[in-house]
Order: C-alpha cells, then structure tokens, then sequence
C-alpha cells in the first residue's frame, strides 16, 4: 500500500508459549527506530484475546482521544483454567470495560464463533477482526491491498478474503451480521 511498516512481537513463555503481543507501526515516511507503541498512542488495538488486551500494560497504549479497539470476546482458557477447574474465565463485560475507558471506540464480537458458524472453520477469526478494523477506519489501508496481500500470502484465500468481507459487514450492518453469525 506505499506506507512503510515496523514490527515488534512479544511472545509469553508460559503455559501454550503464552500470549502474544505485537506492535505494528504504518507511516508514510520511514519509522523511527522505536517500534514498541507508547503508552497512550495506539490508533488501533487488535484484540485477538481479550484476557491478554485486559491487561493493565496492553490497556495503556490507548488512548480516549484516538483508540479503535477491535476485540474477539471468544473465551479461551488458560492453562491455571484447564489444569484447575475452580478457576474461571472472568466476566467478559468486566474485561471489556477496561477497555471502555481507555478507546475512543470498542466493537466487539466472538470471532472464534462467528468464523465457526460462516465457515465451519475458526482458522478465519483473525481476518474477522481485520475486516472489521478496516470498516471501522482503523487500518490507514485500503481494502484490494489488504486482499491483495491475503492473495499473495496464497493459503485459503477465498475463506480469508470472505472473512475479511464479512468483519467489514460487522461493523457496516451489524445486524446482517449478527444474524448470520448466531442464527
């Protein structure tokens, strides 16, 4: 799409290599050499696990004033739950919450079902949430390169390109939506 772009990923070391937290940077001119978002500074917040972006140091990089907040409220378990059945995956209204506070906007949907029930298949959750950040104007992108590049990454990209399609019906017609994913 023309714009330069700077990584960073950190990968837990717990239970299931535990969470995963990437920071992205897009910019029209090449990217300072810090590429870790600050507190306060997201524009976009892409919640693939909504226990990781509830914590305290994910929470902080965004911002009331700036912060789309894209999150799966898919319940996934974590290790202490599997091993421990007292303990309990935590209110997802509670979770989303501290997010409320800090984003200028929160959409929210179980990706993990919805990719199940369009697809048979929960592999295009991710691009669910893709789609709809696109939609909500989150990502600085547009639309043919994101499926341009699903294109080229050339693993199910009819599904992948679909799911993309049907986030941005997430947030366009979320009752289309709703209806297709729960019905």
């Amino acid at each position: 799409a023309g714009l330069y772009a700077e990584g960073l990923d950190q990968t837990g070391l717990s239970q299931k290599a535990g969470p995963v937290t990437s920071h992205l940077r897009l910019s029209t001119e090449p990217v300072p050499s810090s590429n870790r978002i600050s507190t306060a500074a997201a524009d976009c917040i892409l919640a693939f696990d909504l226990l990781t972006v509830a914590e305290p140091k994910n929470v902080a990089v965004s911002s009331p004033d700036r912060t789309v907040a894209i999150v799966s409220t898919s319940q996934t378990p974590t290790g202490d739950m599997v091993y421990d059945a007292a303990v309990e995956y935590p209110r997802v209204d509670s979770l989303l919450s501290r997010l409320d506070l800090r984003a200028r906007e929160v959409i929210s949907f179980d990706a993990l079902a919805a990719a199940e029930r369009l697809f048979g298949d929960t592999t295009a959750a991710n691009l669910l949430l893709v789609g709809a950040a696109y939609q909500a104007g989150a990502i600085p992108i547009t639309a043919a390169a994101i499926e341009d590049a699903i294109s080229l990454n050339g693993v199910a990209v009819q599904m992948n390109q679909a799911a993309f399609r049907w986030g941005r019906v997430a947030v366009a017609i979320p009752e289309e939506f709703r209806t297709a994913t729960t019905n």
